[in-house]
């Protein structure tokens, strides 16, 4: 959650907006057990990582909570967030190869990076995003993590042409997605569908529906999921609308995509074509399917944020396939997964 940690009575006391190395004041909000929550009174001397937010809305936005510290200082923190993991979720020994010598990191840029944004709205219909844990909505009219695009067309949200044509199709909303991709701003209601150019190959996706909200980043993620592997078969679990599958194609005989969702098994068709066999079903169903007996030389998993399922790591585990290939949002389950297998 990127709370900052410290002790108290043997306690865990978690700060919010805390920084590494902070001699802070804290009021105590919070009183558990086992630990306690508090809040910020007083900077008595700053870490040496702490920087000045350049959001004006940090701290009472929702969005962020690493910004007050340098984008350098912010990776070592998701380091360790995975190291953490991977030892107390995982079990696993060896966290020190993620880090200098082994696996890594890669950066993104730190600000104008986010291609996709969802806006609420709030008493007087003014664009938003939820406040730091609140339910209410904090109208907003810049915000420096969107990519240009998107973060031109806030700054003009709720004046003139920019907000005009979002009128006809807001009424009874409370929420709207927004894209912003190079020079163009594809919004939720007037818009629909997204077409984007990802290493070369156009893919093609609903605006509803879920795409990686940094683009920049895919051009790392992809061939490290992708780069260097061939064979007869690959299972791309998990699919969407097809990311991994457009490229696995080159390399593999045929492809298995799976993905519950059947809006995006319809994108995943479109975008990858005819090298693949399509299955829209839910990944636990399709591990006991016929097709799911089949020798896979690759498989890439994608999961939501709660990863695998159980029967999906058995599955994995039974079939042997020569690489597996795992994105995840959470460390927390991957690193669950990753113990398992």
């Amino acid at each position: 959650g990127g709370d900052g940690l410290g002790r108290h009575e043997g306690r865990a006391v978690f700060v919010p907006l805390a920084a590494p190395g902070d001699e802070v004041s804290v009021r105590i909000v919070e009183d558990k057990p086992d630990y306690l929550r508090g809040a910020i009174v007083d900077i008595l001397a700053p870490g040496p990582d702490r920087v000045e937010p350049v959001c004006k809305y940090y701290g009472e936005c929702g969005g962020c909570n690493l910004m007050h510290l340098s984008y350098k200082a912010q990776l070592e923190a998701k380091l360790g967030i995975v190291r953490d993991a991977w030892r107390r979720s995982g079990g696993l020994s060896g966290p020190e190869a993620f880090g200098a010598g082994g696996l890594g990191i890669v950066g993104s840029e730190p600000l104008g990076y986010r291609n996709r944004a969802q806006f609420h709205f709030d008493q007087d219909r003014e664009p938003g995003y939820a406040r730091a844990a609140s339910s209410s909505i904090l109208p907003v009219g810049s915000c420096p993590i969107l990519v240009p695009s998107l973060a031109a067309w806030l700054e003009n949200a709720g004046r003139g042409a920019a907000w005009s044509r979002m009128a006809p199709y807001m009424a009874g909303k409370d929420r709207f997605l927004a894209f912003g991709y190079r020079d163009s701003v594809y919004l939720e209601g007037p818009d629909s569908e997204v077409t984007v150019d990802i290493l070369g190959r156009p893919l093609r996706f609903h605006l509803g529906g879920f795409f990686q909200s940094n683009l920049g980043m895919l051009e790392s993620m992809v061939p490290a999921v992708c780069d260097g592997l061939a064979g007869s078969r690959a299972a791309d679990l998990y699919c969407g609308v097809g990311l991994f599958g457009v490229f696995l194609k080159d390399t593999f005989g045929r492809l298995a995509c799976v993905e519950q969702d059947q809006h995006a098994v319809a994108y995943a068709y479109s975008n990858v074509g005819k090298h693949a066999d399509f299955t829209a079903m839910s990944v636990e169903d399709w591990t006991k399917s016929n097709q799911a007996r089949i020798h896979f030389d690759h498989v890439v998993v994608d999961p939501p944020r709660a990863g695998l399922a159980k029967d999906v790591r058995l599955w994995i585990a039974n079939a042997r396939p020569g690489s597996v290939g795992y994105v995840s949002c959470d460390p927390l389950s991957l690193a669950r997964d990753a113990g398992h297998l």
